[in-house]
Order: C-alpha cells, then sequence, then structure tokens
C-alpha cells in the first residue's frame, strides 16, 4: 500500500497542471535572477522579429505576469490577455483583458500578431491553445511563439527538478521545435525562423550571471543549444483546386461535345463603312457601285 502512493505521488509531481494552477508559481521563477536574465534574453530576441512585423492588433498570452514583449513593435494596437489579474500590482501592468487561453473571447481572423510565451509547455492541452491562436490570426498573419527548449542545460535538469517536487517551472512539457513545427503545419502555418536564446549554465546566482557573459558567447558562438528558443511562423491559406464531378463526365447528364469546323477563307470587303446591319451594307455597296 505504501508503494502506490509513493508511486502515485511521484505521477502527481510530473502531471502537468493548468496553466491558472501554475500561473502564480511560474511568475515568481521569472522574478529570480535567472528568470530575469532569461525574460531580458527573450525580450531582445522578440524585439528583433517584431521590427519586421506590420498590422493593426497584435494579441500577447504569456504564463508570466509581468512579461511586456511587445514595446518594439510598431503595431498601434497592442494588449495583453491573462487568466486572471495578479494581486498587488500597479494599473500599469495589470493586462488588459482576463480569458482563458484555450477559448478566446475574439473573433475569427481579427489578430495581425500571436505571441504565445511560455503557454504550450505549462498547458494541459497545447493543442487547444495552439489551435485558438491560429483562428484569432488573419491570413498572412504571424504566430510567434517562445517556449524552454528541452535539449539545453535546463531542459536535462527538468525531470530531475519534477521528480524532486521543486515545482515551478519544473512542471511543464517537453516540447521539441520540431513537434510545435509539425503542429503548425498541420494548422496550415509555415516556419519561417527558429533562434536559440541565452547559451549559459542554469545557475540561479546574480554574482555568477554578472561575470558569466564570456561563457555565453563562448557557447553561443559554439553552437549550445539555447535555454529556450523563439519560433516564427506565418499562415499560409491554401488556395483549393475544384474537383469535377464525376456524373459531369457521364454522356447521360453531361453536355453534348460540340464537333471543331475549320474556318472558311473570308473573301477581301471593298473599301467603304461597315454597319452591322444586311439591307445598309447592300444599300451601301451599290451606292459606291454606282459612284464608281
Amino acid at each position: 500500500m505504501v508503494n502506490v502512493q509513493i508511486v502515485q505521488k511521484i505521477k502527481n509531481r510530473f502531471q502537468i497542471k493548468s496553466i491558472e494552477a501554475s500561473y502564480d508559481s511560474i511568475s515568481t521563477w521569472f522574478e529570480t535572477p535567472l528568470g530575469r536574465r532569461l525574460l531580458k534574453n527573450e525580450r531582445r530576441a522578440l524585439s528583433d522579429e517584431l521590427r519586421y512585423l506590420f498590422g493593426y492588433h497584435l494579441m500577447q498570452l504569456s504564463g508570466v505576469h509581468s512579461a511586456n514583449l511587445y514595446r518594439a513593435s510598431r503595431i498601434n494596437h497592442c494588449f495583453r490577455l491573462a487568466p486572471f489579474p495578479r494581486e498587488n500590482r500597479e494599473p500599469g501592468e495589470q493586462p488588459q483583458g482576463i480569458a482563458h487561453y484555450d477559448q478566446l473571447p475574439l473573433d475569427d481572423e481579427s489578430v495581425d500578431v500571436t505571441i504565445l510565451h511560455h503557454v504550450l509547455e505549462f498547458s494541459p492541452n497545447p493543442h487547444q491553445i495552439l489551435k485558438e491562436a491560429a483562428r484569432v490570426t488573419i491570413a498572412r498573419g504571424y504566430v510567434i511563439i517562445v517556449a524552454f527548449n528541452p535539449f539545453g542545460l535546463a531542459g536535462m535538469w527538468q525531470p530531475m527538478g519534477a521528480l524532486l517536487g521543486m515545482g515551478g517551472i519544473y512542471n511543464r512539457r517537453v516540447l521539441r521545435a520540431g513537434r510545435i513545427n509539425d503542429w503548425l503545419e498541420f494548422l496550415d502555418f509555415s516556419c519561417l525562423n527558429v533562434r536559440q536564446i541565452f547559451h549559459n549554465l542554469p545557475i540561479n546566482n546574480y554574482r555568477y550571471l554578472k561575470s558569466s557573459k564570456f561563457i555565453e558567447r563562448w557557447a553561443k558562438n559554439n553552437v549550445i543549444p539555447g535555454m529556450s528558443f523563439i519560433m516564427v511562423a506565418r499562415k499560409d491559406k491554401v488556395g483549393m483546386t475544384p474537383l469535377r464531378p464525376k456524373w459531369a463526365k457521364s454522356g447521360l447528364l453531361g453536355g453534348i461535345p460540340i464537333r471543331k469546323q475549320a474556318m472558311r477563307q473570308r473573301t477581301p470587303r471593298k473599301p467603304g463603312r461597315v454597319v452591322p446591319f444586311p439591307r445598309k451594307v447592300a444599300r451601301l455597296n451599290a451606292r459606291l457601285e454606282r459612284q464608281n
């Protein structure tokens, strides 16, 4: 009986909670030195991508409450949605709307750019969230996904952190960039760019992070996977090819084919005025002959 309880306890540690249940713990981790450093690098990478994206509306869905990632965007109307407002926050830091990420209260194709910032890996149903993001994004619009990299150093430590019950960001789903790309292709998206972010050891210490910039540059130059990645995808609607029904090919209901006829060579007309009526043409020709 004791062994069953231990196994059940371990399963509960690896179980993915809802984004509403883990929202506070994720936001608290991003307020640590390592979380702030990662968020700073992610904001810088997003700024480089948003400079070349235009439109009317930009929507941000994030698992971090204080993350404002669209400051460098040239889109006039930018807004954030959150599962619920967080207490002890100033009015300027509160989101513009409250909504469930898997049921967005927006019309179809009403947003030009959608940002999913650490949402898919912390959701028990990431397919529905991605489907909702594709629904509200216009044709030729963009979806930007930011998620933790399972092949980075922090991603390798994630199963151990979940086993020890550390919670927070360690209780998340393992999502590869290739797997997310397959989901996007199913929703008529094409991946344009994938970029690695924050090439450093996941040591949550302010002094180490301040004095280890050379390690980050060395790891980036040696193509070591980053702690997270950013993926930019564009919504491409493929045009449908109309198929001819089978009954149209049959001789009973289909049209009767017309036999091609060769065009006869017309005799050259006499110079004069052309009138589209036969009697007037005959009168005109007779008048011309009399004058000649």
